[in-house]
């Protein structure tokens, strides 16, 4: 078994050939946060000020077949719809889910490229209007053992 990183976006052909996750983009490494301010001030009733902060969803990939079309929806600026990032991991050669993160409303708001000595990378940036985190555990011996799912939407700020 060995972990493995994917990114779904609709019109964008990735290089993936597991399956169940053909064709999508393989990433190296991502970076996302969400914050709350919090205050210590006794006059407030509350810890927190405000709403939850979320930081963009970062993807880190190979130079690819995607490259150009990511830039190019990049310089339309406009949504790209929704974008499902995957965490899991592989068992002969079929991909097994265990961290999902789906991107609705998205903008690509970066797309940086770098390199020097090795493969050249690019660093995607995402940013969205609502998210859904879904974890999906696995069992010791192979297959699913239950699933724990969260949403947010920014724009209303509500959860579930």
């Amino acid at each position: 078994m060995s972990d493995v990183m994917l990114l779904e976006i609709k019109g964008v052909k990735g290089g993936s050939l597991l399956e169940g996750a053909k064709d999508l983009i393989e990433c190296l490494s991502f970076s996302h946060s969400v914050s709350m301010a919090t205050t210590d001030d006794v006059s407030n009733g509350e810890r927190t000020t405000g709403k939850a902060d979320h930081g963009d969803l970062v993807v880190t990939k190979y130079v690819d077949q995607a490259t150009p079309l990511l830039n190019e929806k990049l310089c339309a600026g406009k949504p790209v719809g929704q974008v499902k990032f995957k965490i899991g991991r592989t068992d002969d050669n079929k991909f097994l889910p265990i961290m999902d993160y789906v991107l609705d409303d998205v903008v690509i708001s970066n797309v940086s490229v770098g390199g020097g000595g090795g493969k050249p990378t690019e660093t995607v940036t995402f940013n969205y209007s609502k998210i859904q985190w879904t974890f999906t555990g696995q069992k010791e011996g192979g297959g699913k053992e239950g699933v724990v799912a969260a949403k947010h939407d920014l724009k209303k700020n509500t959860i579930k």
